[in-house]
């Protein structure tokens, strides 16, 4: 929701196009431009399916699967864990990386070798790559990003 004072609309610019930028009236800031409607329409079944699961028990399923996978390449050596494995520090979201290897060249051969996408960070002190399951991720789909990263591990102490 935006705010704007009655006097002040006409001198702020809309971040989207209007077809009178310098209008007073606050329906100017209501354009979204173009955008894809099957996605605004998906909305509403993607509530139904949160509400479905429920929100705690979908926080339990994508901690396990966090933890599923993390506890499964910790031991691999080179490879090391940048997030808690303690469900009051992180719930899905975990960063992991393989010694000498920068996040976006990890990320670019799970993706090339085994088509598993990830995300490269690289911002101040976090250099990882950062794995999300979500509830819907399989055992079998992390057996074989474990294996990736075991496989990709080795072929950099070799």
């Amino acid at each position: 929701m935006m705010w704007v004072k009655a006097d002040k609309i006409a001198k702020v610019w809309p971040l989207t196009c209007a077809d009178d930028p310098h209008s007073s009236d606050i329906r100017k800031f209501e354009s979204l431009g173009t955008r894809s409607f099957p996605i605004e329409q998906g909305i509403g079944e993607a509530i139904n399916f949160h509400e479905g699961i429920g929100a705690k028990r979908k926080e339990q399923r994508i901690g396990y699967l966090k933890n599923y996978w993390a506890t499964r390449v910790q031991g691999i050596q080179g490879v090391k864990l940048h997030t808690s494995l303690k469900p009051e520090f992180s719930c899905a979201i975990c960063g992991v990386s393989i010694d000498g290897m920068e996040p976006g060249a990890l990320a670019s051969a799970l993706f090339e070798r085994y088509k598993i996408h990830t995300v490269g960070i690289t911002w101040e002190n976090i250099k990882c790559v950062r794995v999300t399951p979500h509830v819907y991720t399989t055992i079998a789909d992390l057996d074989r990003f474990v294996s990736a990263i075991d496989e990709i591990a080795t072929s950099k102490r070799a």
